[in-house]
C-alpha cells in the first residue's frame, strides 16, 4: 500500500529523512497489544516489537509506539524492529490513572476526534464530560467532531440538539443511530481520504457498535449495556487502527471510565471561548472570575449569559490543570537532579580511577 493512503505527508517525510539514512523504513503502527505492534508498511503488514536499544533510551511510557504512530524499523522476513518513533504531529493523551503523574497517550497522528455521547439515557449525555473531550482534543492539535449515538432512543432529540449547541461553538455535530442507520451516510461521508479519525467515550455509547456500521461488517466485538445506570462493559480491550471504505481511518479506542486531563491552562481557551473572551474585559489582568469586583465572567453569571454548571466546570478544570502542571514542573526538578547525582557519581568514580 502507498504509504500516503496512510497518513504519510511532508511533515513525516521531513522527520523520516535522518532515519532513512540509517537504512530504516518506515510504518504505521495498526494495533498494540501489550507492547506487541502489528505495523503497516510499504512491504506489507509485519508483526514487531521495540528494540532493546529503544527501551534503553524511553523514559516515559508515553515515548513508546502507539496506534496512529509513525515509526523507523528494521524489517525481518514476516517480523520488524521498531527502532524510533516519528515525532507525532498531534495526540489524545489523558493523565495515566493512579498518583504518578505520567502521560498516557491514547491514540496520535489523529485528524479528528469523534466524542461519542449515548441519548438512551443516564450518564451517557454529559455536556461537562463533552466539554472536557473538547479541552483534551484541543490540546492535542486535533479537530473534535460530537457524535449523539441512540437517537432512535431519545424523546426529545431537538432539547439534546439546542443543549450541545450551547457549548460546542463551531464544532461539527452528528446526530445518529448506529442501530437504524440515521445520519450514518452523512458521517461516513464527513472524512476525507487518508484521514485518521479516532473514537472516543464512555463504555456503552456505541463506540464499537458505531465503527462496524461505518464498515459494513462486524469487526468490533460489542456488548450490552447494564440496566442499572446504562453503562456498557468494555469490549474494546486494545486499540486498533481500521480502514473505511472512502480511504479515511478510524481508530477504536477502549472506554474511559476515568478521564483526567492532560495538557496546560491554554487548553481552556478555544473550550470556553466565551469565559474567556468575557476575561478580557475584567478590570484586573489576574482575575480568578471568582470574588473581584468589576469581573466581567460574574456579570454574566448574574445577566444569564453562563450557565453555573459551565462556570463550575471551567473552575474546576482550570484548577485541575494548574495542579498538573505543578506536578510535572516537580517531577522534572527531581528527575534533573537525579541525572545530575548520577553524573556526580560517575565522575567521583572516573577521578578514583
Amino acid at each position: 500500500m502507498n504509504l500516503k493512503m496512510l497518513g504519510w505527508n511532508i511533515f513525516f517525510e521531513t522527520q523520516f529523512q535522518l532515519f532513512k539514512e540509517q537504512g530504516l523504513s518506515a510504518g504505521r503502527v495498526l494495533k498494540e497489544v501489550r507492547h506487541l505492534y502489528t505495523v503497516h508498511t510499504r512491504e506489507g503488514i509485519l508483526e514487531g516489537e521495540v528494540s532493546g536499544r529503544f527501551q534503553f533510551k524511553a523514559t516515559d511510557k508515553s515515548d513508546y509506539p502507539t496506534v496512529g504512530d509513525w515509526v523507523a524499523l528494521r524489517s525481518l522476513d514476516t517480523c520488524c524492529i521498531i527502532e524510533n518513533v516519528l515525532p507525532r504531529k498531534s495526540a489524545f493523551s489523558r493523565k495515566g490513572a493512579g498518583n504518578v503523574t505520567r502521560e498516557q497517550v491514547v491514540a496520535a497522528n489523529i485528524d479528528h476526534l469523534c466524542i461519542v455521547c449515548g441519548l438512551d439515557g443516564g450518564r451517557n449525555f454529559n455536556l461537562r464530560g463533552i466539554e472536557r473531550y473538547i479541552a483534551m482534543t484541543v490540546e492535542g492539535g486535533a479537530a473534535p467532531v460530537i457524535i449523539l449515538n441512540k437517537v432512535d432512543l431519545c424523546a426529545d432529540r431537538e432539547d439534546i440538539l439546542l443543549r450541545t449547541k450551547s457549548i460546542s461553538g463551531d464544532i461539527p455535530i452528528h446526530i445518529v443511530s448506529a442501530l437504524s442507520g440515521e445520519g450514518i451516510e452523512g458521517l461516513s461521508v464527513a472524512f476525507d481520504a487518508g484521514s485518521t479519525i479516532a473514537f472516543a467515550g464512555h463504555s456503552g455509547v456505541g463506540k464499537s457498535s458505531l465503527i462496524n456500521t461505518l464498515l459494513n461488517r462486524e469487526t468490533i466485538k460489542t456488548g450490552e449495556v447494564r440496566e442499572s445506570d446504562l453503562r456498557g462493559r468494555h469490549t474494546t480491550t486494545h486499540k486498533e487502527l481500521f480502514f473505511l471504505e472512502g480511504g479515511a481511518m478510524v481508530i477504536d479506542t477502549p472506554g474511559m471510565r476515568e478521564l483526567q486531563l492532560w495538557g496546560n491552562e491554554e487548553s481552556l481557551e478555544e473550550t470556553f471561548s466565551d469565559i474567556h473572551e468575557a476575561a478580557k474585559r475584567c478590570r484586573y489582568a489576574d482575575c480568578s472570575h471568582q470574588n473581584e469586583p468589576g469581573c466581567a465572567v460574574q456579570q454574566m453569571l448574574t445577566d444569564g449569559s453562563l450557565d453555573m454548571g459551565r462556570y463550575e466546570n471551567y473552575l474546576d478544570m482550570r484548577a485541575e490543570l494548574r495542579f498538573l502542571e505543578s506536578k510535572v514542573s516537580e517531577k522534572k526538578r527531581l528527575e534533573r537532579k537525579g541525572r545530575e547525582k548520577e553524573l556526580s557519581k560517575r565522575i567521583r568514580r572516573f577521578k578514583k580511577h
